[in-house]
């Protein structure tokens, strides 16, 4: 049975079970036996829809609790929290409390305190709890992102909303530059996905606008073009920005690492070096933040681009606390990446 968009309902007689297909992939299973939802967790099964019976309406209705579906979020809501992921967890925010979600800052408070949960639904159940606290007693939007952040700390353990230069722990898909020890296993093809062995259990995240601001000056004075594992790259040369490795040696980057504790000194003690010259310069452009966070639209975002400073005003204290940490994490890297019989370290852009 067709039902909204290009979602449709069909029976799996065999099981007693009705499919909710979209485009002909599986989206959502009820169980007939058990009475209950489920959301279908690889979007990539797709189905033969005509091969399989309709659902009557009536079927659908009694499964949906006396509900026609009209939208998607309908049947997330009659699945276990635990089940969404954060993307359904915000439409149905977005579409209980449009009020408060209309606010970007408490939209992005809110996606990023659930990117962070170890336990994401616990998280998402309990600001539910707080907006729908808020929505009853009119609370400023103010009060409300007090209370989400309180929230936050005693869930997480600590300030995610603290001013910092972020350094993510593994794999962020956005733009962002992928650090992690890796190895070449096919020097004739290290561009094929098999050919580089990476150990993603240790991996790094870091922002690509911040990579340019503070990590380039060391990267590209230590980037070592005639390395065999950089030469061989395809259609690569020099340090590549996009979906390219660019490895760097153990000892290289040691170079680099003493590189920052020199320019640690300086910043704190105010002394001019050559890395200190660099990081004065805005280099750059903070899209993502701008874009979503602050609300503009792309062409804001590139006239604020256009005619922001071109001088870093960065607070030292937070390039400082960057630096430290960076270095505790190359140095782990390293240790741990030697151990398991890594022997390169690679910067990959998004």
């Amino acid at each position: 049975m067709k039902l909204f968009d290009t979602f449709e309902a069909i029976r799996f007689p065999e099981e007693d079970m009705i499919f909710i297909t979209r485009d002909g992939y599986l989206y959502y299973v009820y169980n007939n036996k058990h009475k209950r939802w489920g959301k279908y967790s690889n979007y990539n099964y797709s189905l033969t829809v005509s091969n399989y019976p309709d659902v009557s309406r009536n079927e659908l209705v009694i499964a949906m609790k006396g509900l026609f579906p009209q939208k998607e979020t309908d049947f997330m809501r009659m699945c276990n929290p635990s089940q969404l992921c954060i993307r359904d967890m915000m439409f149905l925010l977005e579409e209980d409390y449009p009020n408060y979600m209309e606010d970007y800052e408490i939209y992005y408070t809110i996606h990023h305190f659930l990117l962070k949960s170890s336990i994401c639904h616990v998280s998402y159940e309990k600001i539910q709890m707080l907006l729908s606290d808020a929505t009853a007693n009119r609370y400023e939007s103010n009060h409300l992102l007090t209370q989400i952040k309180e929230l936050s700390f005693s869930i997480i353990g600590r300030d995610i909303f603290k001013k910092e230069i972020g350094i993510v722990d593994g794999h962020d898909g956005s733009s962002y530059f992928w650090i992690m020890p890796v190895r070449v296993i096919d020097y004739e093809n290290i561009g094929g996905l098999d050919s580089v062995a990476e150990m993603e259990s240790i991996e790094i995240s870091i922002a690509d606008d911040d990579v340019d601001q503070y990590l380039t000056p060391f990267l590209y004075q230590h980037f070592d073009e005639e390395l065999e594992e950089n030469k061989k790259r395809k259609d690569a040369s020099g340090f590549e920005w996009y979906l390219e490795h660019n490895f760097f040696t153990f000892d290289s980057m040691k170079l680099i690492l003493k590189d920052i504790e020199n320019t640690i000194d300086a910043v704190i003690s105010g002394r001019e070096t050559e890395y200190t010259q660099m990081l004065k310069i805005k280099r750059g452009t903070e899209t993502y933040q701008l874009l979503y966070a602050k609300g503009l639209n792309e062409k804001e975002v590139t006239e604020y681009n256009d005619n922001r400073s071109i001088e870093n005003d960065t607070e030292v204290a937070l390039i400082v606390d960057f630096y430290q940490r960076f270095l505790y994490r190359m140095e782990y890297m390293m240790k741990v990446g030697k151990e398991n019989g890594y022997n390169l370290i690679s910067f990959m852009g998004p």
